[in-house]
């Protein structure tokens, strides 16, 4: 019987992953390395940028300053993200149902409190972020999430957007559905799902 289902945050709960890629083209384009939006999505996912190899190749010695221009040029529309469709609806009826709802994701707890309390959502169970373990596809995160909640893996179900993710919750136990935005789908995914109004119809049946 379901009793939790734990969350991503960017490019599954909310609309951030084609701000970043937005972000992205406009720092390379700063610094004289000008790629379109399309080339960054290689990056959805992959966790710690430092140690992207695509990256390092474009950017050399200038990898640090694109990614600390690319953040900043992201905080600047942190005003403008908006919930995914479906998203406060799903969150709001498995509330209602009594289920427990748990946010897992590699961002900072600044960030994720800022994007958070935008929205009118209820108040997640457990909130992980990216500050207490090794970035997803690592299952660090995720295991910390289930220990504070207490519950066995087969009553808890991970909802992600991107294969990283699907593979760091499935290496902590989980089924994971993948909602397939801008990411590859998952081999691994319990189910590939096109948005979140489906991902409400599959757990009405777990």
């Amino acid at each position: 019987m379901l009793k939790a289902v734990l969350f991503d945050l960017d490019g599954t709960l909310v609309d951030t992953e084609r701000l970043y890629l937005q972000a992205n083209a406009a720092a390379s384009a700063q610094l004289g390395q000008p790629l379109p939006a399309a080339a960054f999505q290689r990056l959805v996912g992959t966790g710690d940028l430092r140690q992207n190899a695509w990256l390092q190749q474009q950017f050399g010695a200038g990898l640090e300053a694109f990614i600390r221009l690319s953040d900043e040029l992201f905080e600047q529309q942190l005003g403008s993200v908006s919930a995914l469709p479906g998203a406060t609806q799903l969150l709001n009826h498995l509330h209602q149902r009594g289920i427990q709802l748990g946010l897992v994701t590699v961002s900072p707890s600044t960030y994720v409190n800022n994007i958070v309390t935008q929205q009118p959502w209820p108040q997640f169970d457990v909130t992980v972020t990216g500050e207490v373990g090794a970035s997803k596809p690592a299952p660090d995160l995720y295991q910390r999430a289930l220990s504070q909640l207490a519950l066995p893996t087969p009553a808890v179900v991970a909802v992600e957007d991107t294969p990283a993710g699907v593979t760091a919750a499935n290496a902590a136990g989980l089924r994971c559905l993948q909602v397939h935005d801008l990411a590859p789908a998952s081999a691994k995914a319990t189910a590939v799902l096109p948005d979140l109004v489906a991902v409400a119809a599959w757990l009405r049946n777990a």
